[in-house]
């Protein structure tokens, strides 16, 4: 489960050193304005930039914060599974939005592998990549070899929640 927050300043009202209050505060996400409203003294959503963030997804200083809440309410929808558990190294893998990567989720798919070699023995047994392998040959067939093959393909992404492929 993600920490979502955004850090906003009110633009307003300009930092001065020796002060002891900022303008600005940290907001769980989604953000409720009316809460930003009470704790800034802004009442505008132009009157704030977002200065700093903790989000599986990038924003910038003038994000609006619509955008902001839409992009958390899609991470909270898929947040308990394994497409949602590695957003940010699939994301960063084969795309280039979050938009682009929430767009896309169906088309990943998940193996529940730890490394190339279980990866190789779910492909070659279970979803018989090369075709139907009888049992008798099953036990000859070299699992660590075709696993590094998968490694290095490029093809797949290896994470502690299991394996990624696109498309």
């Amino acid at each position: 489960m993600y920490e979502m927050r955004i850090y906003l300043l009110n633009n307003t009202k300009p930092y001065r050193e020796g002060e002891e209050e900022y303008s600005g505060d940290w907001f769980d996400c989604p953000v409720d304005f009316e809460e930003v409203k009470e704790k800034l003294g802004v009442e505008h959503e132009e009157q704030l930039l977002i200065a700093d963030y903790e989000l599986p997804f990038h924003v910038n200083t003038d994000t609006s914060i619509w955008e902001v809440n839409e992009n958390c309410r899609k991470v909270q929808e898929i947040e308990d599974t394994p497409v949602g558990n590695e957003i940010e190294a699939i994301q960063k893998k084969w795309f280039y939005s979050f938009e682009d990567f929430f767009d896309n989720k169906d088309e990943i798919r998940y193996y529940d592998a730890y490394d190339g070699e279980s990866l190789a023995r779910i492909l070659l047994t279970e979803e018989q990549l090369y075709g139907e392998i009888p049992a008798a040959l099953q036990n000859h067939i070299d699992y660590v070899s075709v696993g590094q093959e998968l490694e290095t393909s490029g093809e797949y992404l290896f994470t502690a929640s299991g394996v990624f492929r696109y498309r």
